[in-house]
């Protein structure tokens, strides 16, 4: 990308399975975003068997399950960075440990409303040694044949559930635990619901991004994480298993038992680790979604993009890497983009008729709005600017240009998908989903 100036910064910038050499002038003040530094555990797989056998708020897994009984085991789909292939054999071995055989295991991957999978995905979410083992099956939220009602929340939403799950003997959840833009945080009752939920139910709970105190990093008064816990508590899962990641995929804690207790446990360390302090907001930020498959898709990729447009100020910059190898990810995202003039427009009509896909959309409207979004991916440019961002084919001339101005505030977000900036002045309104950016300056 050009002959190196003098006293340049040149920084690698996550992208798909590679990465984006940026050169940063030198006379730009860049403040880097990052997670607190956590050596990765030196021995995963016995951290994973510890767990096991000292979980929390319940008995060890393996005097939790009898011979005889079937166990479902419900993974994450491929568009999550998970590691299951990780965890999973240590599981399975502490499973056949307690008398289960590998006849009487399913794995079940928790879709929600995503697409199908291919045999090769499963394979590589799983391992290829357990892939030959076990029952590898697929949950499809629109099957209604393969789905049964458990019960109703107290907003309403009927929980409609996968009938192998709920047929199982013992359930267990596996999965990740990072921050969502809806539920707060990922894992725990997320793996049931809407993981093998109905679409219906899926429709409904995320609908409720327009009630207040939705949003990510928050768990009580969040009417999103309480719906789904709620219709969790009617399953009542048998145990949980969620690791903590760094964004390069290592395991740097375990969190096991108890679907509630050993979550909110999980979701502790993750504020500790990703919860990252700033004062006052940037005029410009420059981020990446953290790679594959955090930027498989437009519709994984505005997870990082919205959390790293809280760190830019009303009217500022974003510059934004995540390469959307497929697509935009959602065709209800692809057929409503552009389609109204306004945020508010967007909003009237999902408030009359929610889609789930049609909700990314809306917060791409609603964001640029508020911040001008600059996106380097492999998307079509003309979808780009439906969606009301700006495609950039040269990033590194961009950057230049939009570094120019001296004394400015410089962020750089290198796996935004995994941080969450958090205001250091006390502004509560970060932490509660009720604003955007961390301040206006």
């Amino acid at each position: 990308m050009g002959d190196k100036e003098p006293g340049a910064v040149m920084t690698e910038v996550p992208y798909g399975r590679g990465h984006w050499r940026l050169r940063l002038p030198s006379e730009a003040a860049v403040e880097t975003l990052s997670s607190r530094r956590v050596t990765p555990l030196a021995d995963p797989m016995a951290a994973v068997r510890d767990a096991l056998k000292q979980p929390i708020g319940t008995r060890p897994l393996r005097e939790l399950v009898r011979r005889g009984e079937r166990v479902a085991i419900v993974v994450n789909d491929v568009t999550r960075l998970v590691r299951t292939d990780l965890f999973l054999p240590v599981l399975v071995e502490e499973l056949n440990a307690a008398g289960i055989p590998d006849r009487d295991l399913l794995v079940i991957f928790a879709l929600g409303n995503h697409r199908r999978q291919t045999p090769e995905e499963r394979q590589r979410i799983v391992g290829e040694s357990l892939a030959g083992r076990l029952e590898l099956v697929d949950h499809d939220c629109r099957e209604a044949e393969n789905l049964v009602h458990i019960g109703r929340t107290r907003r309403g939403n009927e929980a409609w559930v996968n009938r192998r799950v709920w047929e199982a003997d013992r359930v267990i959840l596996t999965g990740e635990i990072i921050y969502h833009l809806i539920a707060g945080y990922s894992g725990g009752r997320k793996s049931l619901f809407p993981g093998v939920a109905g679409a219906e139910f899926i429709r409904v709970n995320h609908r409720m991004i327009f009630e207040p105190g939705c949003g990510v990093g928050v768990l009580e008064g969040n009417p999103a994480h309480e719906d789904l816990l709620e219709a969790c508590r009617l399953f009542d899962p048998d145990f949980i298993l969620n690791v903590i990641l760094s964004p390069a995929g290592e395991l740097l804690n375990v969190v096991a038992g108890h679907y509630e207790l050993a979550h909110q446990a999980g979701c502790n360390l993750v504020d500790q680790i990703y919860g990252v302090r700033v004062e006052g907001a940037y005029e410009t930020v420059i981020a990446s979604a953290g790679g594959y498959p955090l930027d498989l898709d437009l519709r994984q990729a505005n997870k990082g993009m919205e959390n790293a447009a809280r760190a830019v100020r009303d009217g500022g910059s974003l510059l934004y890497f995540a390469e959307c190898g497929e697509g935009a990810g959602s065709r209800a995202l692809e057929e409503w983009a552009g389609r109204f003039a306004s945020a508010a427009e967007f909003e009237k009509a999902l408030r009359e008729d929610f889609v789930v896909g049609a909700h990314k959309a809306y917060w791409l409207a609603r964001l640029a709005e508020r911040v001008r979004v600059y996106l380097v991916s492999s998307l079509d440019p003309e979808f780009v600017r439906k969606c009301r961002l700006h495609p950039v084919e040269h990033p590194e001339a961009l950057a230049k240009e939009l570094l120019a101005g001296r004394g400015q505030r410089i962020g750089y977000m290198p796996s935004a998908s995994f941080t969450l900036p958090v205001a250091t002045a006390g502004d509560e309104r970060v932490r509660t989903g009720e604003c955007l950016s961390v301040g206006k300056e």
